[in-house]
């Protein structure tokens, strides 16, 4: 098949991550709004004088036309709609960390325009809120959209509904809570304890409403239990460490 006969894909799109390619190119990774996840590689784009280049930049927003390629597709034009707002070291690394996990979570050409908007909602939310609960709440939320979502309501072991002030452990392996009775007879891996307060703010964040937040008093101590207990499911799910968690980490977040 001809490179004319092959689809012409025109659609908008975040940019995900960017990584420089061979001498003048770079592979580029977006979450486009009918399209889903495309990978393509800029052509040209290292090159100073390559102004589309310019514009290919982590939470950037663009209009793309992508070629499908036999073994790869390329970038024939884009366009700028919108660059991010000036961001500091945190908020680009929380930002990083969003991207991501939507990296991860999603396959190739799945359309979800839902989950589109919702990763633009979050890079806008993260210059006028906590970055850090922000990105939290929308993991959740991408766990939900992708179908990932471990079970926080019931044991997985057993079926019995858990209420929030029952005792309650979190198992990564068998995804979601277990109960007193399952907890003393588990024998799986990962297993960690999942406060009352624990799964309290998980509700919240998972209903969280970026431009009116309903008002929490958020605890250190849940907030480390969930980052814990979501990350390590996270990497259950995908057997793939987060770099962008390293990051954090070095800058001591």
């Amino acid at each position: 098949m001809s490179e004319n006969a092959r689809e012409l894909l025109v659609d908008e799109a975040l940019v995900l991550h960017v990584k420089d390619y061979q001498t003048a190119d770079k592979l580029v990774v977006c979450f486009t709004k009918k399209h889903g996840k495309l990978r393509f590689i800029a052509y040209g784009a290292r090159y100073v004088k390559n102004v589309q280049g310019r514009l290919l930049q982590p939470f950037a927003c663009l209009n793309i036309q992508v070629q499908q390629g036999q073994r790869v597709d390329k970038l024939r034009s884009c366009e700028l709609v919108r660059l991010p707002k000036s961001l500091d070291m945190q908020q680009m690394a929380y930002g990083a960390v969003a991207a991501e996990l939507t990296a991860v979570l999603t396959e190739d050409r799945e359309p979800d325009e839902e989950l589109y908007e919702l990763l633009a909602a979050t890079l806008a939310a993260l210059i006028k809120r906590n970055p850090r609960l922000v990105v939290l709440s929308f993991a959740i939320k991408l766990l939900g959209l992708t179908g990932f979502a471990p079970q926080m309501g019931h044991c997985v072991g057993c079926g019995a509904t858990i209420a929030l002030t029952d005792a309650a452990w979190f198992s990564p392996l068998a995804g979601g809570l277990l109960c007193s009775k399952c907890h003393a007879t588990y024998t799986g891996e990962g297993l960690e304890p999942c406060a009352e307060g624990t799964r309290r703010l998980w509700q919240w964040l998972a209903a969280l409403d970026y431009e009116s937040p309903t008002a929490f008093s958020v605890r250190g101590g849940d907030l480390m239990e969930l980052e814990r207990i979501l990350y390590k499911f996270i990497f259950f799910q995908t057997d793939k460490p987060l770099n962008s968690l390293n990051f954090l980490s070095q800058m001591g977040l």
